[in-house]
């Protein structure tokens, strides 16, 4: 058995947030004591209180979680500010967390640390990885590679970045962690769900590759300097026109090798004295890139690719139960007034009954198929679903 239970609150109010959200999930606990909880919070709610409220009414439940710019539910659908509690009881699995300190500085031993403090909790056979990290100033793709050797391609990894005040009026103008009681910063949060439980991933994102295939033939991490040997500014300007530049709504698609697809890399400044772009992530030198385009219809449609994708994944002698999801803050900006319609999509085809929990976060950590190592990912839609 698996119970997922999911509250949401526009107040910002942290006691009476947690008030209201603990009714909703209470009603679909139905008396059972959450092993594990996900809180997803806007910025601008009253964390401490919020996390002390939930502590008082779950003192034994642990929690793992970060700060969006908007959480997605079966509950109360979408709504910019909200934030989300995700509370999970089973009979069968173990639910158990850990916490990695320091990324920034050492994200190796970050990862290790947090997934060695989650394991020793169980003696139950890992099945999924869920993780809310910080990811700036530092390539997210390291302490995602980690994870991945650490707990090896047969544990999806899945989970979202933690976004920053993108308005810079809270207290807190990065991206937030929480762990436990307490809000952390620069920290990687896991939740280990170990034991018998079927998972499927879907990963889409809409974005159409134009143009000729291309070679990254100097880069730096997340610094690209030249694709086919020229300045990578000037590769967006011969698509774009001359008074264009590297922009967010135009990511690269990069060849994944292992699987033949593409994810994709948002790029974030470009220095116009030497033509390089960095990068919302790591692209290695000798990658194979393609310029992209979307428009929001294409964007929803890669919402539904995901869930298509994730559907077909899920093991056949079994149905799913609920349902997580990561999104991309930039696919918030792009979409504006039409967000909403992604959780709509998601419930439309996974019906009215099903729990979905998700948010927008700063980069998607998904694998690109089974058994293939987790990708950090800029501007997509990741689907998990989850059943015994």
């Amino acid at each position: 058995m698996l119970k997922m239970a999911v509250g949401q609150s526009e107040d910002l109010d942290g006691e009476y947030a947690a008030q209201e959200i603990l009714k909703q999930c209470e009603e679909s606990l139905g008396g059972l004591e959450p092993q594990v909880g996900l809180v997803l919070a806007s910025h601008d709610l009253d964390i401490e209180d919020f996390l002390r409220a939930v502590a008082s009414a779950y003192p034994s439940t642990e929690l793992i979680g970060c700060t969006t710019i908007a959480p997605m539910s079966s509950v109360a659908k979408y709504a910019e500010g909200s934030t989300t509690l995700t509370l999970f009881a089973s009979d069968v699995l173990d639910f158990t967390t850990g916490l990695g300190t320091q990324v920034a500085a050492d994200p190796r031993a970050a990862a290790r640390n947090a997934i060695v403090e989650a394991a020793r909790k169980t003696d139950k056979e890992p099945s999924l990885l869920v993780v809310t990290p910080t990811v700036e100033n530092f390539d997210p793709m390291v302490v995602i590679s980690e994870m991945g050797e650490i707990v090896g391609r047969t544990v999806p990894i899945i989970g979202g970045g933690a976004v920053p005040d993108l308005s810079l009026e809270s207290n807190w103008t990065g991206g937030v962690q929480f762990y436990e009681n307490d809000i952390v910063t620069d920290s990687l949060p896991v939740l280990l769900v170990s034991g018998p439980l079927s998972v499927s991933v879907g990963v889409a994102h809409g974005w159409s590759r134009v143009g000729s295939p291309a070679v990254v033939t100097r880069a730096d991490e997340r610094t690209v300097y030249e694709i086919d040997g020229e300045p990578v500014v000037d590769f967006y300007r011969h698509y774009l026109g001359v008074e264009s530049e590297p922009a967010v709504s135009n990511p690269l698609a990069v060849l994944d090798e292992d699987t033949g697809r593409s994810y994709l890399r948002a790029p974030l400044a470009y220095d116009e004295s030497d033509g390089s772009a960095t990068f919302f992530g790591s692209i290695p030198e000798g990658a194979t890139v393609q310029l992209t385009m979307a428009t929001t219809d294409e964007i929803l449609s890669g919402t539904e690719a995901s869930i298509d994708e994730a559907l077909a994944a899920f093991p056949s002698d079994g149905s799913p139960e609920a349902a997580l999801v990561v999104s991309c803050a930039v696919r918030n900006l792009l979409l504006g007034t039409r967000s909403r319609h992604e959780i709509e999509l998601i419930q439309s085809a996974l019906g009215a009954d099903m729990p979905i929990n998700g948010f927008y976060s700063f980069g998607e950590i998904a694998p690109l198929g089974p058994n293939e190592v987790p990708r950090f990912h800029n501007e997509t839609c990741v689907t998990v679903l989850i059943g015994t």
